[in-house]
């Protein structure tokens, strides 16, 4: 969790971002900012395909860059919007794993899509 611990890396894509901004580099509308997020999912996905790590890295990097970009063009807190992804996330871990136990499993280790999706969704329902 280095980039929330020190957050450093987060402010400076976020600075990077308002520099555009205020440069004039922007985007007009949020509707754009999605396309280039679609955009680099299939590049990120075009480069998993291939096998090419580099080239993958590059790409979720620039995936997790739009991301913030989103986050700076709604003027939302790139940080705290992550914090509460986390925590978010975190609950509906902790009520699968609880859901789990309960049904009588140890984990989901190698359980279908579908498997998983019935917990999460679950989880989903009671967060």
């Amino acid at each position: 969790m280095r980039l929330l611990k020190d957050n450093c890396l987060l402010k400076r894509v976020e600075k990077q971002e308002q520099d555009a901004i205020n440069f004039g580099l922007c985007w007009e509308s949020i509707n754009q900012i999605i396309e280039q997020i679609q955009s680099e999912c299939n590049e990120i996905k075009d480069a998993y395909e291939k096998g090419d790590i580099t080239h993958l890295q590059e790409e979720i990097g620039d995936l997790i860059q739009a991301a913030i970009g989103i986050a700076v063009f709604c003027k939302t807190d790139p940080h705290e919007t992550m914090l509460r992804s986390i925590d978010k996330f975190q609950k509906r871990y902790d009520a699968i794993v609880k859901m789990v136990h309960a049904d009588g499993r140890k984990n989901l280790e190698n359980q279908p899509l579908d498997v998983l999706m019935y917990y999460w969704n679950r989880a989903k329902l009671e967060s």
